[in-house]
């Protein structure tokens, strides 16, 4: 299931994701950046904030401002937890 956030039209927030072991063990989260797209373009990219919660969850956020009133977007995660590189992606819509 893809997680939804609804903006209104010139509104600038963060959105947030929580990334949890899903194992139980201890990671760190080296590198996160994200790509908001409208279709195939992109309309703004940048690096994430990474907030340590505990060992064991990290909480990336984008600060992102949609600038196309009536649109559906897809803010993409890309983060690196070494070895892997991992993606996850959010729905945003705009009213």
């Amino acid at each position: 299931m893809t997680e939804r956030v609804t903006f209104e039209l010139g509104e600038k927030k963060y959105v947030c994701i929580s990334v949890t072991s899903t194992c139980g063990r201890p990671f760190d989260v080296t590198a996160a950046k994200y790509v908001l797209l409208k279709g195939k373009e992109t309309e703004a990219s940048g690096q994430c904030e990474i907030k340590k919660k505990s060992d064991t969850e990290t909480i990336l956020s984008a600060l992102i401002q949609p600038m196309a009133k009536s649109a559906t977007y897809t803010l993409e995660y890309t983060y690196e937890i070494p070895p892997e590189t991992l993606m996850y992606n959010v729905r945003v819509k705009v009213n």
